[in-house]
Parts: C-alpha cells; sequence; structure tokens
C-alpha cells in the first residue's frame, strides 16, 4: 500500500504516489454512536480540491448527526445490544450477573423475533403483537415485563447515543399470567411449619427456619459458618445469633458472588430457638466437612451428605416437600413478604425493618408487605364504634 503523506495547509487530506502518479485521498477517525472509534477513508483523487471537498463535506455530515443516523439505519437489534452489553460491562454499569440476566431473557425471546431487524424498522404494531404472543403463550405478567425491560433498555439507549431518532416502544400494553398469591396468614403458616418440622429432620428444619428469617434464597444459601456469630446476651441473659450477610450462592454463581444492592450487605440479630437451628447447623455442616475429609476455603452452612455445598434450588424443593404434605403453597420469596407483612402489622419501625430486609428505600418494604384478615379487621375495629 502506498505511504500516505499529509497534504500541507488542508488537515485530513493526503497525497501518495502510484504509477499513474500522484494521487490524493482523505482520512479521518471519529467516535461512532456507540463510543467506537472508526475511520472515515476515501482515495483515488486526481486533484487536491476533490480530496479537499470530500473531507468538508464528512465533516459537515458529522457535526449534523448524519453519520449516526446513517450507522442506526443499518444497525440491527442484535448489533446494537451487543455493542451495548460490551460498553456497560466495560464501564461497570452491570455486573457480570446482570449481564447474563439480561443475556438469557434477550437471547431466549427477543433476538430470535428481533435480532436481525434493523433498529429502525421495529414498528409499535409488530412489538405490541410479539408482547400478546408472549402473554398468550402462558408467561407470568413479571416475565413479560422484564422481557419488555430489555427491550427498552436497547431502544432507549440507541435513542439516547442518536443510533435512531426516537424510542417508539414506549408506552405498550403488556399483559401476561397473574404473579403467585403472595398472601400468607398466620395460621396457614402455623399449619405450614408444623408440617415442616413433622417431615424434616432438624437439619432440613434449620434450613427452613433460617428462610423465615426474611433473607432472600440466594442469602440463605450464601450462609457460611463464619457468617454466624453466638454469643451471650448478658442484659437479657439469652444467648443471641449474629449473622452478617455478604454473599449469595444462586445458579449462576455456585461458588459464591456479590449482593443484590449495596443496601443488601448488613447484619441482623436473631434469639430463642432460632439461635439453636443456626448452632446444630454450623456442628453438622462441620461434621460432614471432617467425615468426608473436606478442606475448603468456605465453609458452606448447607451441605449434602458428601459434604458438598447443596444447589441453591434445594430450599425450593425442600419447601416443595412441605407444601405438598400441608396442601397449603410457600415458596422461599414468599417468606420474605411474609416477614415483612408481619414486621410492619407488629408496629415495628419500618426503618428497621427496611435495614433488616436489606431494602435501600421504604416503598421497596411497603410495597414487600400484604393486607391480612387480622390487620384488616384491626383497622376496621378502629372506626366499627362510628357506625
Amino acid at each position: 500500500m502506498p505511504k500516505w503523506t499529509p497534504y500541507k495547509r488542508h488537515p485530513g487530506v493526503y497525497e501518495y504516489q502510484t504509477k499513474k502518479g500522484k494521487r490524493f485521498g482523505v482520512r479521518r477517525t471519529y467516535d461512532d454512536a456507540m463510543g467506537e472509534r472508526k475511520e472515515f477513508s476515501k482515495s483515488g483523487f486526481i486533484h487536491w480540491q476533490d480530496a479537499d471537498i470530500e473531507i468538508k463535506q464528512f465533516e459537515a455530515k458529522l457535526a449534523r448527526g448524519e453519520v449516526s443516523e446513517s450507522l442506526g439505519h443499518r444497525m440491527t437489534v442484535d448489533q446494537y445490544y451487543r455493542q451495548m452489553a460490551k460498553r456497560k460491562m466495560k464501564m461497570g454499569i452491570w455486573r457480570e450477573s446482570t449481564a447474563r440476566a439480561n443475556k438469557n431473557f434477550y437471547s431466549k425471546y427477543l433476538k430470535p423475533a428481533f435480532g436481525k431487524t434493523p433498529l429502525q424498522d421495529v414498528s409499535r404494531a409488530k412489538y405490541q403483537r410479539f408482547l400478546d404472543e408472549l402473554s398468550q403463550s402462558g408467561l407470568a405478567l413479571t416475565t413479560v415485563h422484564t422481557i419488555d425491560a430489555v427491550m427498552k433498555s436497547i431502544m432507549n439507549a440507541a435513542e439516547f447515543e442518536d443510533v435512531i431518532d426516537k424510542n417508539r416502544l414506549r408506552g405498550m400494553q403488556i399483559n401476561g399470567k397473574a404473579p403467585r398469591n403472595k398472601d400468607l396468614e398466620p395460621h396457614s403458616f402455623e399449619l405450614w411449619l408444623n408440617t415442616a418440622k413433622t417431615n424434616l429432620d432438624k437439619y432440613e428444619m434449620a434450613l427452613i427456619i433460617t428462610a423465615t428469617l426474611g433473607l432472600r434464597r440466594g442469602e440463605v444459601m450464601g450462609l457460611r459458618n463464619e457468617s454466624i456469630k453466638i454469643s451471650h446476651d448478658q442484659i437479657n441473659d439469652a444467648d443471641v445469633a449474629q449473622i452478617s450477610i455478604d454473599m449469595q450462592r444462586n445458579t449462576n454463581e455456585l461458588n459464591g458472588g456479590p449482593l443484590k444492592t449495596k443496601s443488601s450487605y448488613r447484619t441482623i440479630w436473631a434469639f430463642g430457638k432460632t439461635v439453636d437451628y443456626l448452632e446444630y447447623a454450623m456442628i453438622t455442616a462441620d461434621n460432614l466437612r471432617q467425615r468426608n475429609h473436606i478442606q475448603a476455603e468456605k465453609h458452606w452452612l448447607w451441605l449434602n451428605n458428601d459434604g458438598n455445598p447443596l444447589h441453591p434450588t434445594h430450599l425450593n424443593r425442600l419447601m416443595r416437600k412441605v407444601s405438598n404434605e400441608s396442601g397449603i403453597e410457600v415458596y422461599p420469596h414468599l417468606l420474605r413478604h411474609y416477614f415483612a407483612t408481619q414486621a410492619i402489622a407488629a408496629n415495628k419501625p419500618q426503618i428497621d425493618v427496611m435495614h433488616y430486609l436489606g431494602h435501600k428505600n421504604l416503598q421497596m418494604t411497603a410495597d414487600y408487605t400484604r393486607s391480612t384478615k387480622a390487620a384488616s379487621l384491626n383497622v376496621f375495629n378502629s372506626i366499627d364504634k362510628f357506625l
């Protein structure tokens, strides 16, 4: 390739030699709408004036944003998603778990439907049909909302970065299967818990009791022996357990990973029978490691008979077993809602409940609570005398 030499007093214009004589070319680097470094170049001009006109026309298009607009017309949803995901990971906007979750929803639902479609060609009508098909397929409303959120993040980012002129997918109608019932009355919970005590051994029961403390499933399964410190409270003359929540285990982070948010990192305290269960679980876990000659850096609290950590979904299976026996459906996240509801109903300070649950604001805590029969009757009792 001939060597290009800058043409004096004409930025972006270069000269080079060919067998047919001197020729001129233009070259200009710039950042595209995605922040990627690109280069515009063109060669073969006989006169430098023609090359100068070419580079000035490109500069004018660049200033008017027409280069980005042209990029947007050509770029497909899949091309933009991959570049957006790469940027968000590079900038630390997405954690690995966030990127993985987004990719799962995108690859399973959005890519087959829109991956090869240019961004500018994604119409409201086509996208609404797509959402309707998802809801008719039996997906839960929350799942459809999540899929829509991934698509909206793509289109919003494309609009913000001038890859497209406008996000046309705002305000879509979203339907889906009703979410699972999150109502649980105290008498139903008591019956379910008694069924668990009848059908499970003490180590399994310790796992269930820990799940009733308002923790997320990943936080329960992320506990290690070193997460728990048991001491004697001199004032109340009772043993208390200090539980540090600083790691979670889920299907994507089997060896432990960071928590959901900064506010999720917290320390909670427990007393009474819960302390006995936690102490039993710690002793059992240590015995299982010793029996199986396991030397591990992380001393997971919940192990199988081989001394290996239980799969994060084991808690769901255990609770499903109890639910089938009792006829009352209870699952890990329902216990978190139940904890919040009962704590607020017992007039515990909402700010304290917020910190206990690891929420980042009071509204999240309020959204977790549910009206109960007893609470409703208590409210009615305050006005009954005036009726």
